[in-house]
Parts: structure tokens; C-alpha cells; sequence
């Protein structure tokens, strides 16, 4: 989805807010001011292709996701292993949790078979808020369910306001998955991707 993405943006590379849009319109966002001219971004980027495979594997990680949240909601692991107790969101736990997570000390002081807080956190509201944010900014690119349900293009300001936020998210999330990719190796990946394959994760002896 993300190189689908990418040729989509380069066949059209530059963000707008509002209903309109077009070369020569004011943009919030144009990559020739990185200097990628639109004639070279658009050589680079095939926007049928794009278009064609983006919501393709679309709605391949819709009905995946919501697959994913209703056995979660049903065998109750978002109560049990997410939602955060009320004594993890105290101050004091929330800043000594960060400053782990800074130091890269997180899977020293906590228990490696479960999340710590801002783990919870974070991945509640990717679930719950990021990704169902992306999902209507990228419906609200087809102009087919929009004339369906038009109110959604009211929702986020216009269809150009759309298109920018889900430009927006697309580059958080991408961040997101990096930092997280890079805290799996501090911790320990082969550990943590043996565990995810077997579902077992072996636990380091006490004393060593």
C-alpha cells in the first residue's frame, strides 16, 4: 500500500486544504520545493497503477483489521493486555515509563510478557483512532463512495483537506513503525519474532 501510495502522490505531488486543488492552486505542500519538479515526480509516479492496488489492498486490510478487533473485542485481549489500570496512568508511572523508553531501558525494569503503558496507549489509539482516521481519509479519495455518502467530504473540509491528511498520517505512521522496528531490536528481535512464530516467549534466568 505504501509504494502504491507513493506513485499515486507523485503523479500529483503537492497538498492542498479545501475542496480544490490543481497546478498553480496555493499548496500547503509542494515537492518541487525540494526540487522534484512535477514533470519529474510525475515520470516517476503512475497514478492508474497506484490507484488500482491501493484500494485493492485496501479493503484486504479493512476486512483484516476488522477481523483482528472483533477476536480481540470477543477472547477479551484488549481488556486483559491493553487497556491501561488506572494506577499505570498515574504521573509518576507515566514519566518513569517514558524516561525507560528513552534510555532504552524499558524491558529491563518491566515484564517482558507485557505491555508497558505507553505501549498500551500507543497502540490503542493507532487501532482505534489512527488507523480508522486513514481508512475515511482514504475513502473520502473515491469518488464513488463519496457520492454515496458525501457527508464525509464535509467531514474532513473537502476532498483536497482529505488527501493531505492522509498524506500526513501515511508519514507519522511510516515514523511510527521505524521507532517501534528499532525498540524490537533493543530489546531483542530474535526473542521477540520467536515468540510471535511459536508464541512462547523463554524468559532469562534469574542471575544472569
Amino acid at each position: 500500500m505504501l509504494v502504491s501510495g507513493i506513485h499515486i502522490f507523485l503523479d500529483f505531488p503537492e497538498l492542498y486544504w479545501g475542496h480544490t486543488g490543481y497546478q498553480g492552486y496555493p499548496a500547503i505542500f509542494k515537492l518541487s520545493d525540494w526540487g522534484i519538479s512535477w514533470d519529474d515526480a510525475g515520470a516517476m509516479g503512475n497514478r492508474m497503477w497506484g490507484r488500482n492496488y491501493h484500494f485493492t489492498f485496501a479493503w484486504v486490510f479493512l476486512i483484516n483489521g476488522l477481523m483482528y478487533v472483533g477476536w480481540n473485542m470477543v477472547t477479551g485481549q484488549f481488556r486483559d493486555r491493553m487497556l491501561p489500570r488506572r494506577d499505570e496512568l498515574t504521573l509518576v508511572n507515566l514519566r518513569a515509563d517514558l524516561r525507560d523508553h528513552l534510555r532504552w531501558l524499558a524491558r529491563k525494569r518491566t515484564s517482558t510478557t507485557s505491555y508497558g503503558t505507553l505501549q498500551k496507549t500507543s497502540y490503542l489509539l493507532l487501532i482505534f483512532v489512527f488507523v480508522p482516521l486513514l481508512t475515511l481519509t482514504g475513502l473520502a479519495q473515491s469518488p464513488g463512495f463519496t457520492a454515496a455518502m458525501p457527508a464525509l467530504l464535509d467531514m474532513f473540509g473537502g476532498r483536497q483537506s482529505a488527501r493531505s491528511l492522509h498524506t500526513i498520517g501515511t508519514v507519522l505512521l511510516v515514523l511510527f513503525v521505524v521507532v517501534h522496528v528499532l525498540e524490537v531490536l533493543a530489546a531483542g528481535a530474535f526473542n521477540r519474532v520467536r515468540s510471535m512464530i511459536t508464541g512462547k516467549h523463554p524468559l532469562p534466568e534469574e542471575g544472569l
